[in-house]
């Protein structure tokens, strides 16, 4: 049959293209390969269209990574507390959910990180069941902006940390005890102390365990100020 003179029909990808899809794909790539493999040309060419299409959609990159920001974030606003909770279970169910959605997508969490502009855009949809519990708490308007930063920062620290050992342990007992062992009579006696009382097992850390310790911590100290 001669289809001289028709308009062709648009591509498969082009039919499909919305701003959900574009996100989906490009958290696909970035998940698989990480945030530099993450390119306008890249994504088209996943999702089976011309670049230019995208922009129609997503002004740019920066724009694409924003929106990533809005998918795997934005959930978090919406949470709200479980039946009963104080203002210190529901600090502290933020910092959990928000440790959950960065560990989810590792390579984007180093994005977020990394990027200032990027953590302007997961504050915004971030930090609202922060504010809401320490406001509950009976918190200052300054003292609210305080402690957030400081809970969201240790927990960006703290998952620097995770990644960068990508397991659930870190097994720093062997080598500490045997350094320990090793040093002089007289040099670092309370840390000589405290590694023989622990023993292997004691030093044994479990991010896990690690991260509520260090948030309980925390969380009583912010809870100290109010009183």
């Amino acid at each position: 049959m001669n289809t001289a003179g028709k308009p062709g029909r648009p591509r498969a990808g082009a039919e499909r293209l919305s701003r959900d899809a574009i996100l989906a794909a490009a958290l696909r790539i970035v998940d698989d390969e990480g945030v530099e493999a993450m390119t306008m040309r890249r994504l088209a060419g996943t999702l089976g269209v011309n670049p230019m299409s995208i922009y129609h959609h997503l002004p740019n990159k920066a724009a694409v990574f924003a929106g990533l920001a809005e998918v795997v974030f934005a959930g978090l606003e919406s949470v709200r507390p479980r039946p009963g909770a104080s203002w210190q279970d529901e600090l502290k169910d933020a910092a959990r959910a928000y440790r959950a959605a960065l560990r989810a997508h590792p390579n984007l969490a180093l994005q977020v990180l990394s990027d200032p502009s990027a953590v302007s855009d997961v504050v915004v949809v971030t930090v609202e069941p922060f504010y809401r519990a320490l406001d509950r708490g009976g918190l200052a308007p300054r003292a609210i902006f305080e402690s957030v930063n400081t809970i969201v920062d240790f927990v960006h620290g703290f998952l620097l940390g995770e990644l960068s050992v990508r397991a659930a342990t870190f097994d720093l007992a062997p080598d500490l005890v045997d350094r320990v062992d090793k040093l002089p009579d007289g040099q670092a006696p309370t840390l000589t102390r405290v590694v023989r009382s622990l023993g292997r097992e004691g030093l044994h850390y479990d991010f896990d365990s690690g991260f509520e310790s260090a948030l309980t911590v925390l969380v009583n100290g912010i809870e100290s100020t109010v009183r």
